[in-house]
């Protein structure tokens, strides 16, 4: 089972079966792969959550879309229309969900952030830290281009070659783009009175590993070093919600990857995603996705319909 964000796994996140990948790895070891999606209706909707993993999504767009939102760690970070033969680059640490509203075609290039720093290493390049973009920041680079036009005809083929060339290519990107896009460091804006970088990945991981049962302010404050209110403040400055909002949203996630299942009643998707019954989860999830649980569950039937036909 792939626990990356590739192949069967990032296609669950879109809500398709299998689609196409293509995989390599690094001099040591580390996994590298390309997924080709493919979504062909309008009015597609959202993303289910793509898991969260210290890693990166290269994504080089093949067909224009005009409405393109983007959410990272529950928080919109960017809407904007995107052209054919753009890219740009998701933080998979940042828990991203996106809105899709037309057709898509891309392709999604899976990097671990240890691979982009052992490809700097190998460039003589010691300091990285990982790739300097800003979330959802659309770019053209005809190298990537390129590249992804190169491989798109080698999808579902097992000749050995189209595994050499697989190989040669995506470990050559992930050469490509520690060298032009890595950074030594990446400091975002530090906003007056908002958490340390270090403060807001511990809150939200601790957060993650009890999202079923929930955890205190006053247990995360106590690992930060702060009072209860310094910390419940310095999160929302950094986030924009407060931090039960942002449990809440992480339980949505949980949620709309149980909602693939059509046999689990939404009571009990309500409980197994940590709600306190299903009256609660259909309040939290429409405030969220703007639709009702039962809504989303039938608009997800009919795009399975629609792909099987």
């Amino acid at each position: 089972m792939n626990h990356g964000a590739f192949g069967d796994r990032l296609g669950r996140s879109f809500h398709l079966n299998n689609p196409p990948v293509l995989h390599s790895q690094t001099r040591h070891g580390v996994r590298l792969a390309v997924t080709e999606l493919r979504i062909d209706q309008s009015g597609y909707g959202m993303t289910s959550p793509m898991g969260n993993d210290d890693a990166y999504l290269v994504c080089l767009n093949l067909r224009k879309q005009s409405t393109h939102e983007l959410w990272c760690d529950g928080r919109s970070v960017c809407s904007t229309a995107y052209e054919a033969g753009t890219s740009y680059v998701l933080d998979l640490r940042c828990d991203p969900i996106a809105y899709i509203g037309e057709p898509l075609h891309s392709l999604y290039f899976y990097m671990p952030r240890q691979a982009i720093v052992e490809a700097g290493e190998e460039l003589g390049k010691t300091n990285i830290a990982g790739l300097a973009m800003l979330p959802g920041e659309c770019f053209r680079d005809t190298i990537i281009g390129s590249i992804g036009q190169t491989l798109l005809p080698i999808f579902n083929k097992d000749a050995p070659a189209n595994q050499s060339l697989a190989d040669h290519l995506l470990q050559g990107l992930c050469a490509y783009m520690a060298a032009t896009y890595s950074g030594s460091s990446i400091r975002p804006d530090i906003v007056r009175g908002a958490l340390a970088p270090w403060q807001q990945r511990l809150v939200m991981q601790m957060m993650r590993e009890r999202v079923f049962e929930g955890i205190s302010i006053g247990e995360l404050a106590e690992a930060c070093g702060l009072s209860a209110g310094a910390l419940a403040r310095g999160f929302k400055r950094s986030t924009g919600m407060s931090p039960h909002q942002w449990l809440l949203s992480r339980r949505i996630d949980v949620a709309l990857e149980l909602m693939a299942d059509p046999d689990t009643s939404l009571a009990d998707i309500a409980f197994n995603a940590g709600f306190s019954d299903q009256s609660h989860f259909s309040r939290v999830f429409t405030q969220k996705m703007g639709v009702a649980p039962g809504a989303w569950r039938k608009s997800l039937a009919n795009n399975k319909r629609v792909e099987a036909a």
